[in-house]
């Protein structure tokens, strides 16, 4: 067996691999470290299967767990004790141990907690660390399991909104797969006879059917191919996709705005509130963001801040966001009331967001129903055309 070993060493997290039988035998060997933060078992099978489950249901009940103990008045480290004494699952219990070993050493827990960034999500560890720096440790976490119950409740709805479309598309392809498998063979027959009578609808379906049965195995194989290169090619330009599904797809981008921003100016004015100053509460929140031109245009506001700009002119120099937000920006600068100001802009965008997912669903399913209808249409069309030309060879 092979564990992944992570210790401190020198103030700095250092990792090494090592084999033995068992948990015993590993500590037993002469090359084990002292200090050791965390030991991972190395499994047998590189997929990792903790992506396939419900992570985020499991952190967002941890936290809750974990927010409700700290409101009855708990401190951190007793917290984190009773968790470990209740069931766990193995990932929420890893990262516990890893908050526990972290608070019996000097390292720092965001540090500790680097290597559980994919389950905790980057907003979770950085309001960790801001509770700890803070002293607020337990307003932080409440603000974590708000801010993933919005996430929840975001997703949830997205995916309420994609389930219709999605069953639509399902059922469109399966329908297709039934056509080429089962009736198209039984008019072939017809097709034969009418030769080079056949309508230019039929034709084409058999074009595709021929395609499909000739070269599926090149087909598969181009796809498959075509997924590491597209994968880079979409790294690549990173920067060039997240400006273009920010700003220029109808309808998509304004309902990627919305979420953006409201993540945004929720954690900005969460940040705030724990009396952080506006700069520092955009370096930590702009990370928070996934689309690499709104974390530039943050930068760039933040420079622009730093240089002597107001807030409100730095956002409005920006060119991103709409008046409303910057009206309101302009009433904190001259109330400085940036806490309840900043609550407010995320609610309006989280308002906005709502309301973009229904329109969203108002305009992607009546445009698939369409599509759908149009290739229906013309796979009747191309069965039925050439038997209703059969009447007139006939005679």
């Amino acid at each position: 067996m092979k564990f992944n070993i992570a210790f401190q060493e020198n103030q700095k997290i250092k990792k090494v691999t090592l084999e033995a039988n068992n948990i015993i035998d590993l500590k037993s060997l002469t090359t084990f470290p002292s200090n050791v933060i965390r030991i991972k078992e190395v499994s047998t099978v590189n997929l990792d299967w903790n992506l396939f489950r419900n992570n985020k249901k499991n952190i967002y009940e941890f936290f809750a767990q974990l927010d409700m103990m700290l409101s009855a008045h708990l401190s951190f480290h007793e917290s984190i004790e009773l968790l470990l004494q209740s069931k766990q699952e193995k990932i929420i219990y890893e990262i516990l141990m890893t908050i526990k070993q972290s608070l019996s050493s000097s390292i720092l827990l965001d540090q500790s907690l680097l290597s559980y960034e994919k389950y905790l999500g980057k907003t979770s560890i950085l309001f960790l660390k801001l509770g700890f720096e803070n002293g607020n440790i337990k307003e932080s976490v409440h603000s974590i399991v708000e801010i993933l119950n919005e996430d929840m409740d975001s997703n949830e709805k997205l995916r309420d909104v994609l389930r219709y479309p999605a069953i639509l598309v399902a059922s469109l392809f399966t329908s297709i797969s039934m056509i080429f498998i089962y009736v198209l063979p039984n008019f072939d027959f017809i097709f034969v006879l009418l030769k080079d009578d056949i309508p230019v609808s039929t034709e084409i379906l058999l074009i595709i059917r021929n395609i499909i049965n000739e070269y599926s195995v090149f087909i598969l194989l181009f796809i498959m191919g075509s997924i590491l290169p597209l994968t880079f090619f979409v790294k690549t330009y990173r920067y060039w996709f997240d400006e273009v599904i920010l700003l220029r797809v109808p309808v998509v981008s304004k309902m990627m705005q919305n979420y953006y921003f409201y993540r945004l100016f929720l954690s900005i004015s969460i940040i705030v509130k724990s009396k952080y100053q506006f700069q520092l509460a955009i370096i930590n929140s702009r990370n928070i963001v996934d689309n690499l031109y709104v974390r530039d245009t943050m930068k760039q506001i933040l420079t622009n801040i730093t240089n002597g700009t107001s807030v409100s002119d730095a956002f409005e120099k920006s060119n991103l966001f709409d008046s409303l937000t910057i009206k309101l920006l302009q009433t904190a600068d001259y109330t400085n009331a940036y806490e309840s100001i900043l609550t407010n802009i995320a609610i309006q965008y989280k308002k906005r967001f709502h309301k973009s997912l229904k329109n969203f669903s108002s305009v992607i399913e009546p445009v698939l129903i369409l599509i759908i209808a149009l290739i229906i249409l013309w796979l009747i069309l191309a069965i039925m055309l050439p038997i209703w030309s059969l009447g007139s060879v006939i005679h």
